[in-house]
């Protein structure tokens, strides 16, 4: 039998006739997901997209607090129903490391002053934490803290992006404002960018998704923090009108977990390369 592999095609115009496969359809993808873990993604955020049938991707931190015999982390225990009811719950890391380039003392507390392998040991742990909450979850994906990706300084710096795609199906970062959609064509799927929603309009959101849906199977992701309360905030109610316009616009908009739409993406990254 013969099992050699078709040659990939180079031809941007022959996969264009195919953008909408990845989609089933739809115009453009978004994705909602929610940072750190706050009691306002649980009290708030979640009703509210369960209400318009939606479902989101949450990014508790997997903090070393274990009390009892189970193991399980309380700030992953929180959100065990929130995975059986269909959402993501991603990966946020243990000690959340960000860099310390702004912070004006002495202590050397932050990514600057971190290996590789100190890196790869955080993310293991939080890895095995993560399957002592949700056993029956068998992909997810990473949040980088803070949007950073690297340790070290100067000629020791090291991006750990690597790391994170060696033990995670894909992972989000950050972005720049004129470069937030992710390309079907070009986009890392480990390192997805986003749009912050802190201090947003609903208005303002919903203008983003109208001008990505003119460029056919581009896939949004919106990061949140604080949902009316805390930190990094959007108004409860600017964020009820953006689940309200998804859910209404809900034939043309996929919006679904980032590790949903990533694996649709994959699956049809893998379908034009082995198939043209």
């Amino acid at each position: 039998m013969n099992h050699q592999m078709k040659t990939p095609s180079n031809s941007l115009d022959t996969v264009s006739n195919r953008v909408d496969d990845w989609l089933d359809g739809y115009h453009s993808a978004v994705s909602l997901t929610f940072d750190d873990g706050m009691d306002c993604h649980l009290d708030t955020a979640i009703p509210i997209l369960e209400d318009y049938g939606l479902r989101g991707t949450f990014y508790p931190i997997a903090e070393d607090d274990s009390t009892d015999e189970s193991g399980i982390s309380p700030s992953l225990e929180k959100f065990q129903s929130v995975a059986s009811n269909k959402h993501e719950v991603g990966n946020h890391s243990i000690h959340h490391w960000c860099s310390c380039s702004a912070n004006f003392n002495s202590n050397q507390t932050g990514l600057e002053y971190l290996t590789l392998d100190q890196l790869a040991n955080e993310l293991d742990q939080s890895m095995i934490k993560h399957k002592v909450a949700f056993p029956q979850t068998t992909l997810s994906s990473f949040c980088y803290p803070c949007y950073n990706t690297f340790v070290g300084r100067g000629l020791e710096r090291r991006s750990y992006v690597p790391l994170v795609a060696e033990r995670f199906f894909a992972a989000r970062g950050g972005g720049e404002m004129s470069n937030l959609t992710n390309s079907p064509y070009h986009a890392d799927l480990h390192y997805l960018t986003s749009w912050k929603c802190e201090n947003q309009t609903a208005s303002n959101l919903i203008d983003l998704l109208a001008m990505t849906k003119e460029t056919k199977g581009g896939w949004n992701i919106f990061t949140f923090h604080g949902i009316g309360e805390g930190h990094l905030s959007i108004e409860t109610s600017e964020f009820e009108e953006l689940c309200r316009f998804l859910q209404k616009e809900q034939g043309a908009i996929l919006t679904a977990p980032l590790i949903q739409v990533a694996q649709k993406l994959q699956q049809w990254r893998q379908k034009i390369t082995y198939d043209s």
